[in-house]
C-alpha cells in the first residue's frame, strides 16, 4: 500500500465541542514514509477533513491539499495527465520552509508516490469510521454527527 491515513484512536482527546477541537496522533504514509512523523499530534478532524475535501477537487480533475495544522506540512494530490481513463493521482508529502538566506519560502518534497485514487479514497474512509466508531464507543454524541457528515 502506497498510502494510508494513520489515526490512534487511544490518543484521540476532545478539548472542546464548542467550538469543536479534537487532538490526537494522526498522519500518512506516503509511499513507505510517515509523514509529517509517526507520532505526529494534530487536530485530526481537520487533517482528514481536508483530505475529504481535496478527494473531492481531485474526483473532479483538479489538484488539491491534504492540511496538517501542526507545522508547515501539507500533502498535494495531483491527477495524473490521463486521470479520466487510470484513475491515478501523485501523492506528494511537502513541507514548507523559510530560506532566511534566498529571504523567501520553498517547499521540501519529504515523500512522492503515484496511487490510485481509490486507493486513497479507502484510506480516508477507513480513517472517518475509525471516529465514527470512536465516538460511539466514548459516547461522544455531539461529535457522531459531524463525523457521520465528513466529505464521502
Amino acid at each position: 500500500m502506497s498510502f494510508k491515513v494513520v489515526l490512534n484512536v487511544r490518543s484521540l482527546k476532545v478539548d472542546s465541542v464548542d467550538p469543536v477541537f479534537v487532538s490526537g496522533d494522526v498522519h500518512v504514509v506516503v509511499g513507505g514514509c510517515e509523514f509529517p512523523s509517526g507520532d505526529w499530534t494534530d487536530s485530526p478532524i481537520s487533517a482528514i477533513g481536508s483530505l475529504g475535501s481535496a478527494i473531492q477537487w481531485v474526483r473532479k480533475g483538479e489538484p488539491a491539499d491534504m492540511y496538517f495544522f501542526e507545522g508547515p506540512y501539507f500533502v498535494k494530490l495531483s491527477p495524473s495527465e490521463s486521470f479520466r481513463t487510470d484513475q491515478k493521482v501523485r501523492v506528494t508529502a511537502l513541507r514548507d520552509y523559510w530560506d532566511e538566506s534566498a529571504q523567501d519560502y520553498f517547499g521540501e518534497i519529504v515523500a512522492d508516490s503515484w496511487v490510485s485514487l481509490g486507493e486513497v479514497e479507502r484510506a480516508y474512509s477507513q480513517a472517518v469510521s475509525s471516529f465514527v466508531r470512536w465516538g460511539e464507543e466514548n459516547g461522544e454524541v455531539k461529535l457522531l454527527a459531524l463525523f457521520k457528515g465528513m466529505p464521502k
